[in-house]
């Protein structure tokens, strides 16, 4: 079952190397979260994406972003594995707050 949180995490990302000439710059992969007091390592990213924010929410709402990056990942502690999908609104992947849009158990 898919389940929608919205919920504020603390997200610990990859350290990732300047692109070099030529090559693209990647977007640092997170590695483990916090949420609700548990750390969840992240066992493997699935997928991830870019994504348009709500059309009809005031771009005032959003800050300077209207897109968001989500990474899909599979997640879990010794109580168990979960998929989750985590969202940052920040281009780099590391400077602005990270959510928990959705888990599924």
């Amino acid at each position: 079952m898919v389940r929608r949180y919205e919920e504020p995490v603390e997200v610990r990302v990859e350290a990732t190397l300047p692109a070099t000439e030529g090559a693209v710059a990647l977007r640092p992969r997170p590695s483990a979260f916090v949420w609700r007091g548990r750390i969840l390592l992240i066992r493997e990213v699935l997928d991830d994406w870019s994504e348009r924010r709500s059309w009809w929410r005031d771009l005032g709402d959003l800050g300077e972003r209207p897109e968001r990056h989500v990474w899909r990942v599979e997640a879990g502690s010794a109580a168990g594995t979960g998929v989750y999908d985590l969202a940052s609104d920040a281009a780099d992947g590391c400077s602005a707050p990270w959510v928990l849009l959705r888990a599924q158990d």
